[in-house]
């Protein structure tokens, strides 16, 4: 049996041209195929059924106008044939526009007519075959953009061009399905054709948690690694930029949506919020800047736009349906990153981890291959799955192999109800990342591959040991990646065809994993190619004194669940844009790392390697850092977090805490495996001082000390037209509060240092209108800022919140004052007004008591109509305060009242009912000879009188025991 081979080496490549530009930007890839490798009985019987499937048997000449050929060959083709897209090994559709050419290569290969079918994409030609008719939406994709238009307005009655994309030679369109299979399908213009997905975003945002990925301790151990100067690119619908986390931090922009989404607002607070409105509001990189644009286009956007604003890392939590094929959208996004390498794309995976594929090699394996999108099959991009808040895989994460068996996603991050938030932290962190290295090489941008590597490199393997399609590399963590970058755990260099780079390093004694990754950006592949990778590099680790090679991680492609869910193995890769080596415990010595260009066929391909080593047993708490790490309100369970390396697992530590600086320990936990990392600790109810300590077998180690105590939260006491009045309540470790405002900038500041615990404010002093208060502490640990206030959101007026009524049975009424604050105010008196607010009537007046807030006043008779009601508080200091006015429609004495009485039959007769009668009470109307006209049984504050003959009308209230409640007349008019 001949052994298949998967990948043509450069020991059988000859001839092989690809990727020239063209005028304006039209880039296309010529291949010389080689097929001169036997394939194996399965393969062969997979091309056979191919070629079978989109062979043209009744066309036997070369036609012009059909250019498009399938062939299948095991023999080295000649130069001059030019694939347009790869169905698998040694089986292609091939351009011929030369008939001696076509003459010429019939007699060497299996060559036939391409019948249409190959343009489809899985999915369209699927819905194809099933007679669709239907108008909607179509992705046109050419060889030429020009060409392409032009044939397409020759048809411009029946086919509405909608949008061009000029980097995949892509067109949308609108038409009828029938129009395009009938007349639009052979245009040999026509090379590819998709149906335009709806885009949704990936559901719900919600428990961002800053103790995941090193986040609090990036914020609060690495100073000014916040994203400042770097612009993060948000494509979906438009973000508030009115919330307070992301004010005065969005940018204009011409290719926004018009509409907003809540979405939209928290994935920006995600990647950069400010922590304005809380701790939870601060994002990753908090002093980035943010761009929006519309994913209402699939495609990439206009890099023109992207350059002119600054944009270096786009988000994009959205989807469609799991798609797998390499399609125009996900060609584009390929076209724009090879052109532009230090543009990173971030994509959220997909909330479809339980669905099955319908389409491709994967069709019918549950749960695998169904990441949301054909632009997330693209190879420059990083693709997020979601982890749920006790670090388990959401069983709703999208999940790889990619549609050619590459691996996705390739990182994981907190999302416990979504993959959208997860994409938004390593957005985030990928902006701290461009602006750590900007601020250290002249504000220049890394390449996107550089960032790749270390955050593949620094991410911490989970669910099953080593790389695996539900997990990719691991899960994020945003310090690790941070630290690498400023402790130039980097290297890379440029690799043409054949070239070789090697790197020494060095490992010392006691190294617990050598890990090493590769990574580069690649160039586009023809659309719904059968393979993405174009430039194929290889890295492999050599130990220098014993010789011992090692190689990358792969895992298996084949199309079986049991094969999709083994553990990799080392060996070479030939499908990812990426590939990791790591070396647990490794010999102390020096190692070579060599990259190799495998198959190169640009002139050169930039490529970067992250390489790092972990020591044994070391011991670092990483969680709790802050007192936002500790808030029992929010977290009874706080999860405490640290990162360690042993190397039996087996390996156990003694967990403690004190509450007076070390005096004494209690025990939380003993014999705590300390492999796992973390301990869910129930906070203990207190307001103390508190620090860790975990006792292993190669020593003590403690933990920061940090603040267990309730979250201040401001109270707003009277807002005036002058001033205004904060307090809150005393925190035990307090000396000194510090009142924050949001003045002119995007932040809040410090306006202010208190010792009270309140403060009023005169207006014309302080404008702002929103504020946060944050304790300064004796033994100057940092508290928690309190959550920030708009006082004129809070339901406060000036020195009262509410004035109300509860009308009862009889119309009569009890009107009811919330005073927002008692210590300044001597009495109230409630007042009966008209509508100016002149007064009528003085009900008494009560005396304050400062312990209660609620005053009531009951009144007994009131006149039919509307009658208005407000309440004078008079102040200690002789001041006098109004409330606004209340206004209650009652009938008074009546049972029921109608108006406007005489009513216009163009309009419903309004009414009201005593209080106390039911909407069951019975009206009768009849005319002036006593018949009976109509009769309601339901009353419900109108009826309808167009019916009714114009004028007078007695009606009569009867109640449901039949009993005459009260006559009356209406006029009709």
């Amino acid at each position: 049996m001949v052994i298949l081979v998967t990948y043509l080496t450069i020991n059988f490549i000859i001839a092989l041209m690809v990727l020239f530009i063209k005028k304006k930007k039209a880039i296309e890839v010529f291949f010389t195929v080689l097929f001169f490798i036997p394939l194996h009985a399965a393969a062969q019987n997979n091309a056979n059924s191919i070629f079978k499937k989109y062979a043209d048997t009744a066309m036997q000449w070369h036609d012009n106008k059909k250019p498009y050929y399938i062939i299948f060959s095991e023999a080295t083709m000649p130069a001059y044939v030019k694939v347009v897209r790869t169905l698998g090994e040694h089986i292609a559709i091939v351009e011929l526009t030369d008939e001696k050419n076509f003459d010429a290569i019939k007699q060497k290969i299996r060559i036939a007519a391409a019948n249409n079918n190959w343009k489809f994409s899985p999915a369209l030609e699927k819905n194809m075959a099933t007679g669709n008719t239907k108008t909607a939406k179509y992705i046109l994709t050419g060889l030429d953009t020009d060409a392409l238009i032009a044939a397409l307005q020759q048809h411009n009655k029946a086919v509405i061009i909608i949008k061009i994309d000029a980097a995949s030679h892509s067109v949308v369109v609108k038409c009828s399905a029938t129009y395009l299979n009938q007349h639009l399908l052979s245009l040999k213009e026509i090379i590819f054709i998709d149906t335009y997905a709806v885009v949704q975003t990936e559901v719900g945002i919600i428990g961002y948690n800053r103790s995941f990925h090193g986040i609090n301790l990036l914020d609060y151990t690495i100073a000014n690694a916040n994203g400042k100067n770097i612009v993060a690119g948000i494509k979906e619908n438009k973000m508030d930029d009115t919330d307070l986390d992301i004010y005065k931090r969005v940018l204009p922009s011409a290719i926004a949506s018009t509409q907003k989404e809540n979405h939209a607002t928290v994935i920006a607070s995600i990647i950069g919020g400010a922590g304005n409105s809380f701790y939870d509001g601060r994002g990753v990189a908090n002093a980035c800047t943010f761009f929006s644009s519309t994913f209402a286009n699939l495609f990439a956007d206009d890099v023109a736009v992207l350059n002119q604003n600054k944009v270096t890392v786009q988000n994009h939590s959205y989807g469609t349906v799991p798609q797998q094929f390499y399609g125009a959208e996900a060609v584009s996004y390929d076209v724009q990153t090879w052109q532009n390498k230090n543009l990173l794309h971030v994509f959220s995976a997909g909330n479809k981890g339980l669905a099955t594929a319908t389409e491709g090699k994967y069709i019918n394996i549950a749960n695998y291959a169904n990441v949301t999108g054909n632009f997330k099959m693209a190879k420059n991009v990083i693709t997020v799955g979601a982890i749920d808040g006790a670090g388990n895989v959401a069983a709703e994460s999208s999940a790889g192999p990619l549609y050619d068996g590459r691996l996705a996603p390739q990182l994981m991050a907190l999302g416990p109800n979504g993959t959208s938030d997860a994409a938004a932290i390593v957005s985030g962190t990928i902006a701290v990342l461009q602006q750590v290295y900007a601020d250290s090489n002249s504000q220049a941008i890394p390449p996107a591959a550089l960032l790749k590597a270390i955050l593949f490199n620094t991410a911490e393997d989970i669910y099953k040991t080593g790389i695996d399609y539900k997990t990719g590399y691991g899960v994020l963590n945003s310090y690790a990646a941070v630290k690498a970058l400023q402790q130039k755990k980097y290297d890379g260099g440029t690799l043409s065809q054949g070239q070789v780079w090697t790197k020494n390093i060095s490992v010392p004694v006691n190294t617990a994993q050598l890990k090493i990754t590769l990574a580069w950006t690649d160039s586009a592949a023809t659309v719904n190619n059968s393979k993405a990778i174009i430039n194929d590099l290889d890295i492999e680790v050599q130990e220098l004194t014993s010789g011992t090679i090692y190689k990358p991680w792969v895992l298996s492609a084949a199309a079986h669940i049991d094969s999709l869910a083994k553990l990799p193995v080392q060996k070479r890769d030939s499908l990812n844009t990426a590939e990791q080596i790591s070396i647990a415990l490794p010999a102390a010595g020096n190692y070579q790392i060599k990259v190799s260009g495998t198959a190169v066929f640009s002139p050169a391909v930039a490529f970067c390697i992250a390489y790092n080593t972990d020591t044994l047993n070391t011991f670092t708490f990483t969680s709790p850092q802050h007192a936002t790490d500790v808030n029992r309100e929010e977290n009874p369970v706080t999860v405490i977090k640290w990162k360690t390396f042993v190397a039996d697992t087996n390996a156990t530590g003694n967990l403690s805490i004190s509450y007076n600086n070390g005096v004494n320990w209690q025990l939380l936990q003993p014999a705590l495996k300390i492999y796992t990392n973390q301990y869910a600790w129930p906070v203990k109810d207190t307001n103390s001082v508190a620090i860790l300590k975990m006792e292993t077998g190669f020593g003590n180690f403690l933990s920061t000390t940090f603040i267990i105590s309730k979250v201040n939260r401001p109270n707003v006491d009277f807002v005036c037209a002058d001033s205004f009045q904060l307090s809150w309540n005393k925190h035990v470790y307090a000396n000194g509060y510090k009142i924050f405002a949001l003045t002119d900038s995007a932040y809040l500041k410090h306006i202010l240092t208190v010792t009270d615990t309140f403060k009023v404010f005169k207006r014309t002093d302080y404008p702002s209108l929103v504020y946060a208060v944050e304790p300064v502490l004796n033994n100057n640990l940092p508290a928690v800022r309190s959550i920030a206030l708009n006082i004129e959101l809070q339901g406060v007026n000036c020195f009262y919140k509410t004035l109300n009524y509860n009308l009862l049975d009889g119309n009569e009424v009890n009107l009811i004052l919330e005073l927002s604050i008692a210590t300044y105010v001597d009495s109230i008196y409630f007042e009966s007004v008209t509508a100016q607010g002149q007064l009528l009537q003085t009900y008494g007046g009560t005396k304050v008591n400062s312990a209660t807030l609620i005053y009531t006043q009951f009144v007994n008779s009131l006149a039919t109509g509307t009658t208005y009601f407000r309440c004078k508080i008079k102040l200690k200091s002789g001041a006098v305060v109004y409330t606004n006015i209340v206004d209650i429609l009652t009938s008074g004495k009546r049972k029921i009242v109608f108006y406007p009485n005489p009513a216009s039959r163009s309009q419903p007769l309004q009414f009201v009912l005593q209080q106390g009668l039911t909407s069951s009470t019975i009206l009768q109307l009849f005319d002036v000879t006593g018949r009976l006209v109509k009769s309601y049984t339901s009353l419900s504050g109108s009826i309808v009188i167009s019916n009714l003959s114009s004028g007078m009308l007695i009606y009569k209230l009867v109640s449901t025991e039949n009993k005459v409640l009260e006559t009356g007349k209406i006029i009709i008019q």
